[in-house]
């Protein structure tokens, strides 16, 4: 889904500093939802992605009552330019989708609640065309993305992290100010 700034709450904006990668957040963004640092590594065919974030809790709720149906929950991601041209070709996505008539869950266990989907991104539109292997190190609070360059279209042609941005959102309410989504670059 396209968003516009028209109309939606952008809680965290993330810059470029002069010294690398930096994000500022706004203090409404949870701790698992601000991002404060991510990688990026390719060995031969084999391509991996971190997304650390500022703490994961002990647990999570999922199908919060407030979150209407089919809204997006939860998301930890990176968004992939793989040709090169400024708009994102592929996504690689944990997230949680708020279930109708939902019964909220407890969980530390935030796999066993979410999808793991590489997408192929048109505009606002998406489809699941592979496959990635996802792992989460709550020590570090550190989400990990493995894959292989024959996983999707275009994943071949990814060669340097300059070439992604990591993504997290995270909704509590149906207003739009009850979404935080931020954005974090190399």
């Amino acid at each position: 889904m396209e968003r516009s700034l028209r109309g939606v709450a952008v809680f965290a904006v993330c810059v470029l500093a002069t010294a690398g990668a930096g994000c500022a957040a706004d203090e409404r963004c949870p701790p698992f939802a601000h991002i404060v640092g991510g990688d990026f590594g390719r060995t031969g065919n084999a391509l991996w992605w971190t997304l650390q974030v500022e703490q994961i809790p002990t647990q999570l709720i999922f199908n919060q009552p407030d979150v209407p149906a089919n809204f997006l929950e939860y998301r930890w991601a990176i968004d992939i330019d793989a040709d090169r041209d400024g708009a994102v070709d592929l996504r690689a996505a944990i997230d949680h989708f708020a279930a109708m008539n939902g019964t909220p869950v407890a969980t530390g266990d935030i796999l066993s609640q979410t999808s793991e989907d590489l997408l192929q991104v048109m505009g606002p539109m998406a489809s699941r065309v592979g496959t990635f292997a996802a792992s989460i190190d709550p020590k570090t609070n550190t989400f990990r993305f493995d894959t292989t360059v024959t996983a999707a279209p275009g994943l071949v042609n990814v060669a340097d992290a300059a070439q992604s941005a990591w993504t997290t959102v995270y909704r509590s309410g149906a207003d739009p100010e009850d979404q935080c989504d931020e954005t974090w670059l190399p």
